[in-house]
């Protein structure tokens, strides 16, 4: 027995492709949040039920009284901010968040970068990262002056479809460079939280440069 395609999906094959996709997406997403809420709501709660449960068979002046609280402060901190990290770090990078150096997105950028040394913070960049900051400014620079060039020069000609395109061309050039100078901004944003931390006097290392010829304040 054979199956045919009812007329009208043959005629509008690409607004029912269209409307498919639009609606797998739209379940996607559902399913991606019913996750995350199941996550946020059994699995977290379990954890903190748990830790809670463990805390009330310890006596307060222990260490272990000390580690479950301080398990706790890295669970909230790991929930809010979204960094994952160790317990000295998160306390530094708190620190810089209430100084007001740096913001939530912020810190999850340049995390990296950033090492506690006392109640001072290390900025550890070598020269692979710098190297990698210089290659995104660069390649950036260069897609947009490309997609400019090619774009530009459609998108000057006065024609409908050579407007349309030289628009596309522009666009996707500058969503291509937006994309490859992502490591840049990161270097924009730590210079940023340097130069704020050094007025302040928190930086460990003052006199290391986080780029090659840029000077150190």
């Amino acid at each position: 027995m054979e199956f045919s395609n009812p007329e009208i999906l043959e005629k509008n094959t690409f607004t029912f492709a269209f409307a498919l996709a639009f609606a797998f997406i739209g379940v996607s997403i559902k399913v991606v949040t019913g996750l995350i809420s199941f996550y946020e709501e059994v699995i977290i709660k379990r954890y903190f039920k748990r830790l809670i449960a463990l805390k009330e068979h310890v006596n307060d002046s222990t260490r272990v009284c000390d580690y479950l609280d301080k398990l706790k402060e890295n669970e909230v901190f790991r929930l809010a901010s979204g960094i994952q990290s160790s317990s000295e770090k998160n306390d530094m990078l708190m620190e810089i968040y209430l100084l007001g150096s740096a913001d939530n997105h912020d810190l999850k950028r340049i995390k990296r970068y950033l090492v506690p040394s006392g109640k001072k913070v290390h900025i550890n960049v070598n020269w692979t990262d710098k190297l990698q900051f210089l290659y995104s400014f660069v390649a950036a620079l260069f897609l947009i002056i490309i997609g400019a060039i090619f774009g530009g020069d459609l998108f000057v000609q006065g024609t409908g479809v050579g407007f349309v395109a030289g628009l596309f061309i522009m666009a996707l050039f500058t969503i291509t460079a937006a994309i490859v100078g992502s490591d840049f901004r990161t270097y924009n944003t730590l210079k940023r939280v340097r130069l704020s931390l050094l007025e302040k006097g928190l930086i460990a290392n003052e006199q290391t440069k986080i780029m090659w010829f840029f000077p150190h304040k």
